[in-house]
């Protein structure tokens, strides 16, 4: 078993580019499958997702920590939410975390100044993204602008583009 890194000392004192990739993936595995995702700062995950290599991204999008992460990111979406922007209609989102043949699939509802987020895509959609999970870690924590991935085609947007660049004032998105 590789040595493992409290996820909160990466980012802070500990390069994520020191360690290898068995031990980058054990660690996430440690903090959010034996831990309590919640327990991990999410302004230290966009640190790590920040000094991470891209290889290092796509290594841990195509590992057994994949599901832990994304669980974790929607999981916590709602937290997130500020409702700015959003109107006074029901607004549908669908999520397709797209890597290979690996597609990962969540639905957020914006309604009355909530958020809820539920897997799989579910009822009719104002906009839907596409995109890898790298460019998803990337965008969730604020390392990526959604505008520069939909132009380089590696963000694709079906539905309403307008409401989908409005997107990220919708959120509180935690910073490196």
């Amino acid at each position: 078993m590789a040595e493992t890194v409290d996820v909160n000392e990466l980012g802070r004192s500990v390069d994520p580019k020191s360690l290898s990739d068995e031990q980058l993936i054990e660690t996430l595995t440690v903090a959010l499958r034996d831990g309590d995702p919640a327990d991990v700062d999410p302004s230290i995950f966009a640190r790590l997702v920040k000094s991470a290599s891209k290889q290092q991204l796509a290594t841990v999008m195509s590992s057994s920590v994949r599901r832990a992460v994304l669980d974790a990111i929607f999981g916590r979406m709602s937290e997130f939410y500020s409702s700015k922007g959003a109107g006074g209609n029901t607004q549908i989102v669908h999520w397709h975390i797209k890597d290979g043949s690996d597609v990962d699939s969540f639905t957020t509802t914006m309604s009355g100044g909530t958020c809820r987020v539920t897997e799989g895509a579910e009822g009719d959609y104002r906009t839907a993204l596409t995109l890898p999970g790298t460019e998803f870690l990337k965008v969730v924590t604020n390392n990526a602008n959604p505008v520069t991935l939909f132009m380089t085609r590696k963000l694709k947007v079906d539905g309403d583009v307008g409401f989908a660049t409005a997107l990220q004032k919708m959120f509180t998105i935690p910073s490196a």
